[in-house]
């Protein structure tokens, strides 16, 4: 949930600057700050670790989660959602009892989404839908962590009623009578779907039927979802284009959701406010990865000569912070730089000012609350940008 706002896209259209020995980007004289201007490697993903496998197969996970206008043509909105799992367990998304509950279990990965018909403010009468994917070793333990969960769900509450979704059958539900919301959790293999919804009024018959749509639709985007066995969990690669390393260094290379990942367009979509959109806005644009990077983000291109218009379209978004052009980088037109009008009440991380850079099979952009800090930035990342090593 912590990622509605993680994918707000900003920033001004550019032109490419070809790299070469006249762009200016490895200038001595050039003022970098405190960043480097190459690429530096790391072994971040040569070494065998449980908690990288866990972000991986929970990335794996989102890839296969099912968009919630499929299932109601009308949750266009996207109310967050992400990686929800580490190497302790489940960590938000489901409730606390229900967290306890899997305590228990080896966790592999975990990824859900919240979806709803309309933006925040409107709890009492919209409808919602939220979806986690949740992998464990096999399928007895996924069994037995969907009834866990769905017992102590059941106890928190003495009015709560079994509820039967006639075309799973194995399905565990319930629901309060009078209150307009379900739960469920149903198993498919290795890999519990829990599914809450919450409708405008209490009727079970349509809380079961948007059930019953969201099993068929989630069971058809798990059809190719292969589980990774728990032995090889540690082998997983999060980076194996070595993306990461072509955006500055400005932090710990420790794989993490929100600081140092690569997520697929489909995956990161469901992290921002209109996700089918964003899915065909990444689509018609060529954008076919995303790394993440701290205050960092780069954008891959499936063709570099598109490159003016995926920035076209990335500065197209966040009206919120209302960003307005200020100069860039002195010499290097492939650096566009934004200031916010107004701070953001969404996230506590650098994001009054911005700069967008172009070059190669790759844009990127950079935040920083600071002006200079942030040319500073922008400039050190065209360089590294330039740096194929």
């Amino acid at each position: 949930m912590r990622y509605h706002r993680l994918a707000a896209v900003a920033l001004a259209a550019t032109a490419i600057v070809s790299a070469g020995c006249s762009d200016g980007s490895k200038d001595p004289a050039r003022d970098f700050g405190p960043y480097p201007s190459e690429r530096i490697d790391d072994d971040y993903d040569d070494r065998p670790s449980r908690a990288r496998g866990i972000l991986v197969e929970s990335l794996r996970l989102g890839e296969h989660l099912v968009y919630a206008d499929e299932i109601d043509s009308a949750l266009t909105v996207g109310r967050g959602g992400g990686v929800i799992a580490n190497h302790t367990g489940v960590v938000s998304m489901i409730s606390g009892p229900q967290r306890s509950a899997l305590s228990d279990y080896p966790v592999l990965g975990a990824f859900g989404a919240i979806a709803a018909d309309r933006d925040y403010g409107g709890e009492q009468t919209e409808t919602m839908l939220s979806i986690s994917l949740i992998a464990l070793p096999d399928e007895q333990t996924a069994a037995a962590a969907a009834a866990a969960m769905a017992r102590a769900d059941f106890e928190t509450n003495a009015d709560n009623v079994p509820v039967a979704v006639d075309a799973y059958p194995t399905a565990l539900s319930h629901w309060r009578p009078g209150v307009p919301t379900i739960g469920s959790w149903l198993t498919w293999k290795s890999v519990v779907i829990r599914i809450y919804a919450r409708m405008p009024e209490p009727n079970l018959e349509r809380l079961v039927e948007m059930t019953t749509q969201a099993y068929r639709a989630q069971l058809a985007h798990l059809e190719n979802f292969a589980p990774t066995p728990e032995a090889e969990l540690p082998t997983l690669r999060l980076d194996p284009d070595n993306l990461l390393p072509r955006l500055v260094k400005t932090g710990d290379y420790i794989p993490d959701d929100r600081d140092f990942a690569v997520y697929s367009p489909r995956t990161f979509a469901l992290l921002v406010g209109k996700p089918t959109e964003a899915l065909a806005a990444y689509a018609t644009h060529g954008i076919t990865a995303i790394g993440v990077s701290h205050n960092k983000f780069l954008f891959r291109l499936a063709d570099p000569a598109r490159a003016d218009e995926a920035v076209e379209y990335l500065a197209s978004g966040d009206e919120q912070l209302e960003y307005v052009p200020m100069s860039g980088v002195s010499g290097l037109a492939g650096v566009t730089c934004y200031r916010a009008q107004q701070p953001s009440t969404m996230q506590k991380e650098a994001r009054r000012f911005r700069c967008l850079i172009a070059r190669g099979d790759a844009v990127a952009r950079v935040f920083s609350n600071q002006e200079s800090d942030v040319r500073q930035l922008a400039a050190a990342q065209y360089a590294a940008l330039g740096d194929e090593r």
